[in-house]
């Protein structure tokens, strides 16, 4: 909700004292409007929503050199309409009667930033003579285009790797069936002796026949 504030000003200069003070409070500047007498002045209390009630009252004192403060207070900033009420009552103000109000809600609506497109709603557009229509069209370019739908992932009928490899993508010789190369263990190139052993295996440690080493020694393995 925003609550519509107005006062009837001795003149201009005290109007324009208050907005000033409230502004340095913390009212936005585009909520307070001061309003003076000469041309369209009763169009301007109706854009600044000013109430029904005071229109008459307000047209007589703009008549005899006073000025209208209208202020809107919303949520910004907090208590803003508590505020503007105790700096407004700490000026001077005319007296317009009870029967016109100075202090009302009216409902929130949408309401953009100021801008000068709200004046000028054609600023940006520049004026093309002739009919309009898409700039390719001027252009001669198409906007869209017929393209053949691929049955293959070949460009030109030929792998695309051909583009920058000329050699071929897969090998025809037979696949081998070891992994040794040459016929022979590689290790063969650079160890002349064999690597695995033909004797048997043994089945104990010690050597001998079973005796210890320091038996032929004539050592006793125990004292």
């Amino acid at each position: 909700m925003t609550t519509i504030i107005t006062r009837l000003m001795p003149d201009q200069a005290a109007a324009r004292s208050a907005a000033d003070r409230l502004q340095f409070k913390g009212v936005p500047a585009r909520a307070c409007d001061v309003i003076v007498a000469g041309d369209n002045a009763d169009a301007k209390m109706a854009r600044a929503q000013v109430h029904p009630s005071a229109m008459d009252a307000y047209a007589k004192g703009l008549a005899a050199g006073n000025a209208v403060l209208v202020v809107r207070t919303t949520y910004k900033p907090l208590g803003a309409a508590r505020l503007t009420r105790e700096v407004l009552a700490e000026r001077e103000t005319i007296n317009v009667g009870d029967k016109v109000d100075e202090d009302f809600f009216v409902p929130n609506t949408p309401d953009p930033a100021p801008s000068v497109l709200k004046d000028h709603p054609r600023f940006l557009t520049l004026a093309i003579p002739g009919p309009r229509g898409p700039v390719s069209e001027d252009l001669g370019v198409p906007l869209l285009k017929a393209r053949k739908a691929k049955r293959s992932l070949k460009t030109h009928g030929r792998p695309m790797s051909r583009m920058f490899w000329p050699g071929k993508l897969l090998s025809t010789k037979p696949r081998k069936s070891r992994v040794i190369s040459g016929g022979r263990q590689m290790s063969a190139m650079f160890w002349p002796g064999k690597l695995l052993s033909t004797k048997p295996r043994r089945s104990k440690v010690i050597p001998g026949g079973g005796f210890p080493f320091s038996r032929r020694l004539g050592w006793k393995t125990v004292t």
